[in-house]
């Protein structure tokens, strides 16, 4: 069992989710909950009420998001019963999550996280995810990630949040994001998708600055034609819903399982 002192030794940093957990929850997640229980929660073959909805968070990277996102939903959501599976395939950031969801005492809602590789390439907010480097998501390292098994969560999640992975990852990984959400969400379960992205081949300037200095750290990497991934989501089972502006640039995309 790990102590108290090796547990807050293994939570990572990042200041990137620290700057956009509270715009998320607050113009995105916020308003979602509320309608999620509204239109029955969980799957009521399941015998579970409106009150419990199940969250996937894919690419979960050190655990910011995870522990500020269930705070909050259960803090504004009077009643709400929360089952929160954080997933990514770099080891070392499920330690970190584990470990913060512990040090915040949320082990009753949040899941241990698992380690799915999203396609062929992993998946990660941590970095590329490439199972074939021998760090996040390499399955023949010993501390990457495994391969992904959808057989006991078919139809199981309300909602999928994936933030800061689809421009930092192979395409192949979007690939892998959208079968998952096509597998595992609900009918009618939300998938949102944050991060920057092109509309009609541009961007702002700012984006596409960023998307030639990701292209020069890795080819496969760069900032995504938003209609590109709608087609993909489209060809999986959901439908595009709409997109909400962010600050600094950034989309939060919501998709829906039909």
């Amino acid at each position: 069992m790990m102590s108290s002192s090796s547990s807050q030794n293994a939570i990572l940093e990042s200041p990137s989710a620290e700057r956009n957990k509270g715009p998320i929850y607050d113009l995105v997640l916020s308003k979602l909950f509320p309608t999620l229980m509204e239109n029955g929660g969980s799957d009521s073959s399941n015998n579970n009420n409106n009150n419990n909805i199940r969250v996937l968070e894919l690419a979960a990277g050190c655990g910011v998001h995870t522990t500020h996102f269930v705070s909050a939903a259960l803090a504004a959501n009077n009643g709400m019963n929360i089952e929160w599976h954080p997933s990514d395939p770099d080891e070392e950031a499920r330690i970190s999550i584990d470990s913060r969801v512990k040090r915040d005492n949320l082990s009753d809602s949040v899941r241990e996280a698992n380690g799915w590789i999203l396609g062929k390439a992993g998946g990660t907010a941590c970095n590329d995810g490439n199972r074939d480097k021998g760090d996040a998501g390499a399955s023949n390292s010993g501390v990457g990630g495994i391969e992904a098994d959808y057989s006991e969560y078919h139809n199981y999640f309300d909602l999928i949040t994936c933030i800061n992975m689809i421009h930092i990852a192979p395409w192949e990984a979007t690939l892998g994001l959208m079968e998952c959400a096509g597998k595992t969400l609900r009918k009618g379960g939300i998938l949102v998708c944050y991060g920057p992205y092109k509309i009609d081949g541009t961007a702002v300037e700012s984006n596409l600055k960023f998307d030639n200095m990701l292209k020069s750290r890795d080819s496969r990497w760069g900032v995504r034609d938003l209609e590109d991934v709608i087609e993909v989501a489209k060809k999986e089972g959901l439908t595009f819903d709409s997109y909400i502006e962010m600050p600094a640039n950034n989309l939060s995309v919501l998709f829906r399982k039909a």
